[in-house]
């Protein structure tokens, strides 16, 4: 089949033919009379711009539940306006059937903003989705890894199994963590790694996330010699994003992070460099989704499909000390609508196309930001843009997520 780029816009639409423009502006028609491929034209300020419909989906994150037996002072509960409940089996099955339609997905991460482990079926769940050959991911506090899991774990491959860990102190572990032991979290991931020995299997591969803050930064250094010691294979360094008040002097996004955050050239900062993936530090003018660029789509536990985690529920947040309101962007439900059909959605398709352009301004560091109101919430910027993405800070690698 040629390329769409290979085609004249004559070729698509010939001169003269005329078609029926929805209310949201946009058009979709066969590329030509003898194939199904569609292409999308989407409004410009000079006309028409051509996108070619493609069902590339890789990645799909799955919020099995909201609920946690932690009470973290990072968690996004300190402002949740959401429920806590477990994500209905049959919205499962709603996403099992629509997973096998998209003929490039690779990937499926169970994570969210709850503890997988707490949904009564998540190994039938994993095990539905090992089944359609896919690569399987889940986060976890790591509270749940009792023997038993663990043999279950193993026993279905679960390619990465990430767990959390923001200080390798116990003290100072239990306070982030509150609710939490850090020497039983800590003996359940050296048993996991024991017994993936026993049974001579690499997977579920061990990864690592930390949430840095003012008062565990310090401490990177030996939680990265832990995540060593522990043969993890990766350690996810993130930043953090005051859902409360009290945490909104915590962050930390404004050390060097030019390879000098220990000392120049010390140790410390080798390891670092070489076992962690590090999130920015500093604002950077450059500006990467890494949901959209890795062609991903998030399901929260009522079967609503958001671009990226940000946006799967309502909450408020601190930018760089400043109260913001979040709300949702759901582009549909899997109760209603096929992944595929939401996916290839008109709608959807331009909001990628508009993040990979980033046609956003940049609201963190605007000239004009004292006095705008467009910063209260994310509901539009002054580019007319909504949902905005404007001072969203995983597409400045500030927050990271597996």
């Amino acid at each position: 089949m040629e390329k769409t780029s290979k085609k004249t816009i004559n070729q698509v639409l010939p001169v003269g033919q005329k078609v029926q423009i929805a209310k949201d502006g946009y058009v979709k028609l066969p590329v030509s009379l003898d194939t199904d491929q569609e292409v999308l034209f989407v409004p410009t300020d000079s006309g028409y711009r051509l996108i070619t419909l493609i069902q590339d989906v890789k990645r799909v994150y799955i919020e099995v539940t909201t609920k946690c037996n932690f009470a973290c002072i990072t968690c996004i509960r300190s402002s949740w306006q959401d429920e806590l409940t477990h994500m209905e089996w049959s919205t499962f099955e709603k996403i099992l059937n629509s997973l096998k339609e998209l003929p490039d997905l690779e990937s499926v991460h169970f994570g969210g903003f709850g503890e997988p482990l707490l949904h009564p079926r998540i190994f039938d769940m994993l095990k539905a989705v090992k089944e359609l050959g896919l690569n399987v991911e889940m986060i976890t506090n790591g509270s749940f890894l009792r023997e038993e899991v663990i043999q279950k774990l193993i026993g279905l491959q679960v390619d990465v199994l990430f767990t959390s860990l923001d200080s390798p102190e116990e003290e100072e572990y239990n306070e982030i963590r509150q609710g939490a032991n850090f020497q039983s979290v800590y003996s359940n991931i050296v048993n996991l790694q024991a017994m993936k020995r026993e049974r001579r299997t690499k997977k579920p591969e061990l990864g690592i996330e930390f949430v840095a803050m003012k008062k565990n930064f310090d401490r990177l250094p030996k939680l990265i010699r832990m995540a060593w010691d522990l043969k993890a294979s990766q350690v996810i360094v993130t930043n953090l994003l005051p859902y409360h008040e009290s945490m909104k002097d915590e962050i930390v996004y404004d050390t060097d992070d030019t390879g000098a955050m220990f000392g120049c050239h010390s140790y410390e900062s080798l390891l670092i460099s070489l076992k962690a993936n590090m999130s920015n530090m500093k604002l950077r003018t450059e500006r990467y989704c890494k949901f959209v660029q890795d062609k991903s789509l998030c399901i929260n536990h009522k079967g609503n499909v958001s671009p990226c985690y940000p946006l799967m529920h309502t909450y408020q947040c601190y930018v760089y000390g400043r109260q913001k309101q979040m709300y949702p962007c759901y582009l549909g439900n899997v109760n209603e609508k096929t992944l595929r059909e939401i996916w290839m959605d008109s709608g959807y398709v331009n909001f990628r196309q508009t993040v990979n352009d980033y046609r956003f301004p940049s609201c963190t560091d605007c000239r004009m930001l004292d006095g705008c109101n467009y910063t209260d919430s994310n509901e539009m910027d002054c580019w007319a843009n909504s949902p905005s993405c404007a001072e969203c800070l995983w597409a400045r690698r500030i927050i990271a997520c597996p």
